[in-house]
């Protein structure tokens, strides 16, 4: 595959940290590293239980039950403010589990987005050994590179979109906003390691309190439904703000391990199967599918470049997984156009088309699922 220009995913990126996210979306514990220590949290009413736990350093399955509470429906572990890995819509009657590898220190554990009501703490001790060896180390300078590159794009075509806003360009803006779209779509999980970053640059109007409702999808709002940019200028200067301080994060503070790489490649495309997919996403402009596609091509890029480590140990895994990136290609490649923004606007497809994209991304992702594990087996001693 040619790499699309700059996209590229990532999850769960510590900052100098060995934090190793392993599984994902639907997996069990079964799934989890060998050796792995098994840890269970439940969510209920009250938060995060148990409350405090203990794990030796290495690789942990953490698995997530929702005790019968719509209260608190995810789990994060984090370090300081950066979010290490995470499993969401876990909803009431449902579990679902996913893997780190931790060095010594002491870890956050919150249900709670904002942070403090029903947090709990992990404490992790002893001496963690990770493996070095050419192949790893290009695996992560390439996948590095792509992200860079991604992220200077991301600042290159917020410039012009935000420019337009500013100067009450309403058709203008609107011309330009799928480009950043696509660039923010394909790194959002690096984003969503810094913080409160991801909020400010990319929150639905539901997902925060309406006086930090901005970023994209305010502005979203503001060109689609309300036609005006009166009021959007702070909007837009915040937003480019926010994503040069995304740029120079990425520059300088990203500590990319290769286990990272492949569980991002799955996370986004869950997102897509499980949320995305209901056109929740660009529910203005409705380009939902430029953000599907960007990705799919995120995540391709990310499985390419862990894809050597497992050609011996599992290369018919890797054969298939190339070959079902190639069906959701496929599928998407009917609602493609000519002009903008390349593709039919989300509102044209049926239930039955939706159900089609959402079965060939689930088939991929589930294969990409099995792929973390092994790369965690071969980068910790």
């Amino acid at each position: 595959m040619n790499r699309v220009p700059v996209r590229a995913l990532i999850a769960a990126m510590a900052l100098g940290l060995v934090a190793l996210l392993v599984a994902a979306c639907g997996s069990s514990s079964d799934d989890a590293p060998a050796g792995s220590k098994q840890l269970t949290f439940k969510l209920t009413d009250a938060g995060c239980e148990p409350i405090k736990a203990n794990a030796p350093a290495g690789p942990i399955d953490f698995k997530v039950e929702n005790g019968g509470t719509s209260k608190y429906t995810e789990l994060e572990v984090l370090e300081g403010e950066t979010i290490l890995g995470e499993r969401e819509n876990i909803t009431e009657g449902l579990s679902g589990s996913f893997s780190l590898t931790l060095e010594e220190g002491e870890y956050t554990v919150r249900c709670d987005e904002g942070g403090g009501e029903g947090e709990a703490t992990l404490k992790v001790t002893g001496k963690l050994e990770t493996k070095k060896s050419p192949e790893i180390e290009k695996a992560i300078s390439d996948y590095k590179a792509y992200l860079l590159e991604n992220s200077e794009e991301l600042v290159q075509n917020t410039k012009p979109f935000v420019a337009a806003v500013e100067a009450g360009n309403i058709a203008k803006a609107k011309q330009l906003y799928p480009a950043p779209r696509i660039n923010y779509e394909r790194i959002e999980p690096v984003a969503e390691s810094f913080g409160d970053l991801d909020p400010r640059i990319d929150a639905r109007e539901n997902d925060v309190k309406p006086s930090e409702f901005g970023g994209f999808h305010r502005i979203e709002k503001a060109l689609w439904e309300e036609e005006t940019t009166d009021g959007m200028k702070p909007v837009a200067e915040g937003l480019l703000e926010d994503v040069e301080e995304l740029e120079e994060l990425i520059k300088g503070k990203v500590d990319i391990h290769a286990v990272e790489i492949a569980n991002g490649a799955n996370e986004l495309l869950t997102e897509v199967s499980t949320s995305k997919i209901t056109g929740e996403e660009e529910r203005y402009s409705h380009i939902d599918l430029v953000d599907f596609k960007a990705n799919v091509e995120g995540s391709q890029v990310a499985f390419e470049d862990v894809a050597p480590l497992m050609e011996k140990s599992d290369p018919k895994l890797v054969k298939e997984i190339e070959k079902d990136f190639e069906t959701v290609y496929a599928a998407l490649k009917p609602y493609e156009t000519e002009v903008w923004p390349g593709f039919v606007l989300y509102t044209e497809l049926t239930k039955a088309d939706t159900r089609k994209l959402a079965q060939v991304i689930d088939t991929l992702a589930e294969k990409l699922s099995l792929v973390p594990a092994q790369i965690a087996k071969g980068e910790t001693a």
